[in-house]
């Protein structure tokens, strides 16, 4: 648990150093009314968060004081009632679990721990679940939404819109396919940034009650 911590400590504090390069962040791309784009509309309901969904992840987290970098795998499960559940299965075997309530680790032996409550570690928190469910109106109270489409391929990029909280998150971009989510990146500089590959997502997953009692609370 003490090294799935510090990965994770180390993880938020460089969340809050997040800057975009090369995204769609200039007023051409600023999606004035999201919900209702025409341009939009399809996306948007195939991203929305209203089917459980199950994924596999690989995480890459960029250091300036390391050559190589720190690569985390796992499983995604997606629960609109429940919020999320990132299971690591390298190079640790560790859940991590976000929803309203906050964000909660727990080991194989169901030993839990809480994040702190901070308001840093929670605006962190409420953004990473709002993006990976793809909850719109939640993310419209906070970040401006900017969009670019070529094709079947988009790019969306989510700036904050009060100081605080773009100190703490930085710009979020999200990437994909027609209506596939296949990238998350957080990027400050080329040599320091994290990028999370999604692959293999199953939509519509009926989680057995005690697959919902494992990977959520």
């Amino acid at each position: 648990m003490r090294v799935f911590t510090r990965v994770l400590l180390l993880f938020l504090a460089t969340l809050g150093c997040a800057r975009a390069q090369d995204l769609p962040t200039g007023p051409e791309y600023l999606l004035k009314d999201p919900a209702h784009d025409p341009a939009w509309a399809d996306l948007f309901a195939q991203l929305a968060p209203n089917r459980a969904r199950q994924s596999q992840f690989e995480e890459r987290r960029y250091f300036p004081f390391r050559k190589t970098p720190v690569v985390l795998k796992g499983e995604i499960r997606i629960v609109p009632a429940r919020g999320l559940s990132l299971r690591y299965l390298e190079p640790e075997h560790r859940i991590l679990i976000v929803d309203a309530r906050g964000l909660l680790m727990r080991d194989d032996e169901g030993r839990e721990r809480a994040a702190p409550a901070d308001s840093r570690a929670q605006a962190i928190t409420s953004a990473l679940v709002s993006v990976l469910r793809f909850d719109l109106p939640a993310l419209e109270k906070s970040f401006a939404v900017h969009g670019r489409r070529d094709g079947a391929a988009w790019t969306l990029a989510f700036v904050p819109l009060e100081p605080t909280l773009s100190e703490f998150v930085g710009v979020l971009a999200v990437s994909g396919q027609n209506g596939r989510l296949d990238r998350i990146e957080m990027v400050k500089s080329p040599t320091q940034r994290i990028e999370i590959t999604i692959t293999g997502t199953r939509e519509n997953v009926i989680f057995p009650g005690d697959v919902l009692e494992r990977f959520f609370r």
